[in-house]
């Protein structure tokens, strides 16, 4: 018996022990970094120290930092040098390697980079300043920047200051970097710092050289037009868009024997393409998804095939050898290949078609009923017009030859069958837009990845808004003021000074079920 109650009190002690060995879990760290000091003195003035220590009370790491760090005004990346990178360290040391401008606040905005060694614990937006001068500069600007057309929203979109005085012009803001800069990070929200008093010009670029240059080809651009004078309390919301670039044709290159590619940037209204071999019959056509436009020629002998490319402006002449290319086949699909409800049916062609015979096409119904219909072709695509019910079934035939394309090439027999769901399969969207104060409107609904579903012009906000037989699904939606009137959104212009064409995004996502009638008011 006492060997029994003597085991059970050794297992009863070892559990204790084991159990008062196991450590206890404190609270989770929570507290980011603290800075102790710094040398010299954060704000200090009169500077003209090469290396700069900032101290803290435990390890830190640095992250993201060249995309976190903003140095306003922009000193050159190869003229300072900032650790640790890559490591845990109690200090972050700035080595500075050039001469400074005389009489200026300059600022290491650390962004959202330092962060604890163990925890990930971050402090935000730290700033190390220092002047060059006799005091700091102290005044602030803020506001954000948005996309002018998209729903989403960009980040690390840089802002920058331009100081307006007689040295500046349009062009400046191509060739020199700007006195001031912030960043809006992952945000949209943008915050000058330790301005000096004067007038300034405001734009921001989504810089993706990385150079603080506008660079029109590559860069979003945004911007004020008038001088903002600081201080000032005033906010300021401006609205990014891409520039249509710059007219320009490309070198034309061949990959079938009677079709020479074009590629070409910016507005081609005007353009045009002559061969100047001989006067022979062609055609011109734009890719649908691409900047490039096909010429499309009858055969002809010839050794050297030589083109003129001229717009209002520009003049090009361009030659290519002759060499052996395989000839274009004409191929005929379906222009979409799942088909609802409101969708009309189109063909599209690999060759342009220049003649179209509908005698030799039929379309009838579920019921066998030959059903009434109209035609209409553009270079690449078909179109068929005809009244498309619900819940019906719908069969088209093309008989031999119905379809000539450019270069006489005919069709064999096609056959092409679709079905339409039930009315009670789709939802229906009816919206007020009398809160939208814009002259002329293009209503967009467009589904989550912002692609547009369905499109309304309007003329007045008075004006009835429908969106019938839309499939279940969430949409948002997006209103365009068409200043000019021509159904297209229009970008701006920097050099030009005009803004894109206003949007207006609606902030809730619209939930469209089946069988249901949707009522928004924007």
């Amino acid at each position: 018996m006492r060997k029994g109650i003597l085991c059970v009190t050794l297992l009863l002690l070892l559990y204790s022990c084991a159990k008062r060995s196991t450590p206890e879990g404190g609270e989770k760290d929570e507290i980011p970094p603290i800075v102790l000091g710094s040398k010299p003195e954060n704000s200090s003035i009169n500077f003209d120290e090469k290396k700069i220590r900032i101290t803290f009370d435990e390890y830190i790491k640095l992250e993201k930092l060249n995309s976190q760090l903003v140095v306003s005004p922009p000193i050159d990346k190869s003229n300072y040098s900032i650790f640790p990178q890559g490591g845990a360290s109690k200090h972050i040391d700035i080595e500075i390697n050039e001469p400074l401008s005389d009489s200026t606040t300059f600022v290491f905005n650390f962004g959202e980079s330092i962060k604890d060694n163990n925890e990930g614990n971050l402090l935000p937006f730290y700033k190390y300043v220092f002047s060059t001068g006799s005091y700091v500069d102290s005044l602030e600007l803020k506001g954000n920047i948005y996309d002018s057309y998209e729903r989403k929203q960009e980040g690390y979109i840089t802002a920058m200051l331009y100081p307006k005085n007689e040295s500046f012009n349009d062009s400046t803001v191509y060739k020199e970097k700007p006195l001031y800069i912030s960043s809006t990070l992952d945000s949209t929200f943008f915050n000058f710092s330790n301005l000096k008093k004067g007038g300034y010009v405001l734009l921001a670029i989504k810089d993706y050289n990385n150079n603080l240059l506008f660079d029109p080809l590559s860069d979003k651009v945004a911007f004020i037009d008038s001088t903002i004078i600081i201080p000032t309390e005033s906010e300021f919301d401006l609205k990014l868009f891409k520039e249509i670039p710059e007219y320009k044709v490309f070198k034309p290159y061949q990959e079938f024997s009677n079709r020479v590619s074009f590629g070409y940037r910016g507005n081609i209204d005007s353009l045009k393409i002559n061969l100047l071999n001989e006067n022979i019959e062609s055609i011109i056509t734009k890719e649908e998804d691409t900047d490039t436009l096909n010429y499309w020629f009858r055969s002809f002998n010839y050794d050297t095939l030589r083109f003129e490319v001229k717009n209002k402006f520009d003049f090009d002449e361009f030659k290519l050898a002759k060499r052996e290319y395989e000839n274009d086949t004409l191929i005929i699909s379906k222009y979409i290949d799942k088909f609802e409800l409101g969708d009309q049916f189109s063909l599209k062609t690999t060759i342009p078609i220049i003649d179209l015979d509908n005698s030799k096409i039929t379309i009838i119904n579920k019921d066998s009923t030959l059903i009434p219909f109209t035609t209409e072709f553009n270079n690449h695509k078909i179109d068929f017009d005809f009244e498309i019910l619900p819940s019906d079934r719908y069969s088209i035939e093309i008989m031999p030859n119905a379809i000539i394309d450019f270069f006489e090439n005919t069709n064999d027999t096609l056959n092409y069958n679709f079905t339409t769901k039930k009315r009670s399969d789709y939802g229906n969207l009816y919206l007020n837009l009398s809160g939208i104060n814009f002259d002329k409107l293009i209503v967009e609904l467009l589904n989550l990845k912002g692609e547009i579903i369905r499109s309304n012009f309007l003329t007045s906000n008075s004006d009835p808004c429908t969106f019938e037989n839309i499939l279940p699904g969430d949409y948002t939606i997006r209103v365009i003021n068409d200043l000019n009137k021509n159904n297209l959104w229009d970008t701006g212009d920097f050099l030009k000074k005009i803004k894109p064409e206003p949007t207006y995004h609606y902030n809730d996502t619209i939930k469209v079920r089946a069988n249901w009638v949707i009522r928004e008011r924007l």
